[in-house]
């Protein structure tokens, strides 16, 4: 296996701890776009620290770590100056209606408490992008969950996240930071596509094995990243760019997928003309889209399982790594077709250890310390 990229291996060390919801950055994209994640910051987890208190929320036995002013953690821990030119939400520079969105069911208006710009240069009359705000910034109080279904005065129900998601639509800003005291949500939200969001939980990153949490979240919000980089260099230009990249990338497996699915059509040709017609002869003649799904539905089955793999979905138990997996399959075969080239198209054991799996994952099985719960639907038709 080749050696990874060790500035892309420290972001998907992070990106691994908070596991985003949906796609907000991509680990080659910060990397390509000059990102370092400095994993030894220690000085910028001191300054964290110093801005949290403890605190027992909602009758909890334990304190919790709680950032009790915002302002002041972005003062002291991000570096913002609040300056007019690159902020809103201050005194001097007040939130602009263009950051208000009235709800007409409730006639509520939505705002951010702070906002930073694109840029902190005026934009010219040529400028063609939607809103000239990279990020909007709300909070909320320790005690309201982000999540949380709150009734609002106006008579509105939504949750903190739900708001700024309305809000981000609504003024076409591509960002947003929400934060509770206890958690900072990142939000990515481009405008016609879905939305993104991870979390920094300040209990974790006030440890010293969060250091690359906290890390991370001040590479991504300091006001350099901000307001001073190369534009493709600030948060909005790496949340474009983490998409573009998620494209490409999307774009190579649906390429790989088609590959693969032309690859098993092959395997089973070869299969019916050995068979001398018999294999597929009632499909074909009763309905032959029939196997074309079939082996679609293979195929996306094996994306499936990789990915759940990959995640630690599925057993990690030595039965199962060793009789089961599909990486376990995968390096087999790779194995055994190094050591006989010649007779791999004579071996047919691998599709019959597909065909349990998928039917382990339908109905559940056990042995010893495996234990995999029936999953119900993934290998209802198994097979051609």
């Amino acid at each position: 296996m080749p050696t990874p990229d060790p500035a892309i291996a420290a972001h998907l060390e992070w990106l691994g701890f908070v596991r985003p919801t949906g796609l907000v950055v991509s680990a080659p994209a910060l990397a390509r776009h000059g990102a370092t994640l400095n994993r030894r910051d220690v000085e910028g987890q001191r300054r964290l620290q110093a801005c949290v208190e403890e605190r027992r929320i909602n009758g909890d036995a334990a304190p919790q770590p709680v950032l009790a002013d915002f302002h002041a953690f972005a003062s002291n821990v991000l570096d913002w100056g609040f300056s007019p030119k690159g902020y809103a939400g201050t005194p001097e520079a007040p939130i602009p209606p263009e950051l208000e969105v009235r709800l007409p069911d409730t006639d509520e208006v939505l705002r951010p408490q702070f906002a930073v710009r694109k840029s902190p240069k005026p934009t010219n009359g040529n400028d063609t992008e939607t809103s000239p705000w990279q990020l909007l910034v709300d909070t909320c109080p320790p005690d309201e969950g982000l999540d949380r279904v709150t009734r609002t005065k106006a008579g509105a129900e939504a949750s903190a996240h739900g708001r700024m998601e309305r809000l981000l639509r609504g003024t076409g800003a591509p960002a947003g930071l929400l934060c509770n005291g206890t958690t900072l949500r990142l939000f990515s939200a481009p405008r016609g596509e879905s939305s993104g969001w991870l979390d920094f939980r300040v209990a974790d990153m006030v440890q010293t094995a969060g250091r690359p949490i906290a890390a991370a979240m001040r590479l991504l919000l300091n006001e350099r990243r901000l307001l001073a980089v190369p534009k493709e260099q600030r948060l909005a230009g790496l949340l474009a760019e983490s998409r573009k990249f998620q494209n490409e990338v999307s774009e190579r497996l649906a390429s790989q997928v088609l590959h693969a699915l032309y690859e098993l059509l092959r395997g089973f040709q070869a299969a019916h003309d050995t068979s001398k017609g018999e294999l597929l002869a009632a499909p074909l003649a009763d309905n032959p889209d029939d196997i074309y799904r079939a082996l679609l539905t293979l195929v996306l089955r094996l994306v499936f399982l990789l990915y759940a793999e990959e995640r630690d979905m599925l057993p990690q138990d030595e039965t199962y790594l060793s009789a089961y997996s599909l990486a376990g399959l995968h390096q087999r075969l790779r194995e055994d077709a190094a050591l006989h080239p010649d007779t791999m198209d004579q071996r047919y054991g691998a599709y019959a250890q597909l065909l349990a799996l998928f039917r382990m994952i339908h109905d559940g099985a056990r042995s010893g310390a495996m234990k995999l719960p029936p999953r119900r639907g993934i290998a209802e038709h198994h097979g051609a």
